[in-house]
């Protein structure tokens, strides 16, 4: 075993030791519906909300056979797909450029501070990233059957990132055509598996569910049409500064990376139309993407690498917290007679809490409720004025929130 691998070895290790640190705590709802999946799976009851993750709640079920917790055994999928995606992310670009790059993106994606997002969200978005680029792996070294399984769990894992698969046929059908017959065959069949699974357990009522999903998505809540962050906002900050380097990857541009550079530029357009900028989580793609860019244009310049560690490691630093600011919450709140208002995880809340729990983006209703009644308010934009209390997030992307006592 190479130094490159042993140094790989110790430290996924290391890091896993450091995220299994934390507990298992949700990052919103949408984690406490996968977790429900787990236990009764059924899309109408959002146990989960639509596309259903039928890949993810198959998985997570097989796990809880053993934990006997579907909180905890949705973390340990989703975690570890995060753990692991560094160590893929290594073979691939090994495949691709050669060990050196591989060793140098492994590097860097395990120092980044938007794997920390990955591993303790709790959401769709590991597992779906993690078998993206293994299939990505095995289509590089010619298993293309493997490649076609591999990315149908990909895709069932995380559906939104079809543009990557809608992209990724085009150039294949231009430049790999001979691949596409067997890719696409055990895509299918294996995709057939999820669907069938899908259907039988939520009959058609699931197609009329996704029409309403996919409008709602589309029209009120999805593409960020009540956030006041914009996606200018996640990506020039200061934890990407070390991706100003990405304007000179594409100035050393190769032809290895035509595949990669079409992915990222076709979901860059997707996210920006299609994606809610109050989630940094959809940024995260891109982030890998480009780590592998920057890494090979770090090729020879080991110090340069040194110090995007050092700036990631600082960055992390940052969060101390070992709870999502809900559960810290949640925590503070010992008046059983007041009512929550809150703009965020109202099912985490309903389940925990025995108060009245009213969702604050019924703004007649909150301001009835903020004058005529005793209340909690929790909201993630900060109050102007007044005493309040501020719960921090345990990594970037996590919004502080914040608990004012009416």
């Amino acid at each position: 075993m190479n130094l490159y691998k042993v140094i790989i070895c110790v430290a996924t290790i290391l890091y896993a030791l450091f995220i299994f640190t934390y507990p298992a705590s949700y990052f919103n709802d949408d984690a406490l519906f996968l977790a429900r999946g787990i236990d009764n799976f059924s899309v109408i009851d959002f146990s989960p909300h639509f596309p259903g993750y039928p890949f993810i709640i198959l998985a997570g079920k097989f796990i809880n056979l053993f934990v006997h917790d579907s909180q905890f055994s949705l973390f340990i999928l989703t975690s570890f797909c995060a753990i692991f995606l560094p160590l893929v992310l290594f073979l691939y670009v090994k495949s691709l450029i050669n060990e050196k790059v591989a060793f140098y993106a492994f590097l860097l994606a395990l120092s980044s501070p938007y794997l920390v997002n990955l591993s303790l969200s709790m959401l769709s978005d590991s597992v779906g990233l993690f078998f993206l680029f293994l299939g990505l792996y095995l289509l590089q070294i010619n298993r293309h059957k493997g490649a076609g399984i591999v990315l149908s769990i990909a895709f069932f894992s995380r559906p939104s990132y079809i543009i990557f698969y809608l992209v990724g046929f085009l150039y294949l059908l231009v430049v790999k055509k001979e691949s596409l017959k067997p890719l696409l065959s055990w895509f299918f069949i294996t995709s057939l598996v999820f669907i069938t699974y899908l259907f039988l357990s939520n009959g058609m009522l699931y197609w009329y569910e996704a029409q309403r999903f996919i409008t709602g998505h589309f029209s009120l809540w999805g593409t960020g049409q009540n956030s006041p962050i914009t996606w200018v906002d996640n990506i020039f900050t200061v934890a990407n500064i070390p991706f100003l380097l990405l304007g000179y990857s594409f100035y050393k541009y190769e032809k290895k990376f035509n595949l990669l550079v079409l992915l990222f530029c076709a979901y860059l357009v997707w996210i920006l139309l299609a994606q809610n900028p109050d989630n940094i989580r959809h940024l995260i793609p891109l982030i890998f993407i480009a780590t592998i860019l920057i890494a090979k244009v770090l090729e020879n310049f080991k110090s340069f690498v040194i110090l995007m560690i050092i700036f990631n490691v600082y960055t992390l630093s940052v969060y101390t917290q070992k709870l999502s600011p809900i559960d810290q919450i949640m925590q503070e709140i010992d008046d059983k007679e007041r009512i929550v208002l809150s703009n965020r995880s109202i099912e985490i809340l309903r389940k925990n809490l025995t108060n009245g729990i009213s969702d604050s983006y019924y703004i007649n209703n909150t301001n009835y409720l903020l004058t005529n009644k005793k209340t909690y308010h929790i909201t993630t934009i900060k109050p102007e004025n007044g005493v309040f209390m501020a719960f921090n997030g345990r990594f970037i992307g996590e919004h502080t929130f914040y608990l004012l006592k009416n």
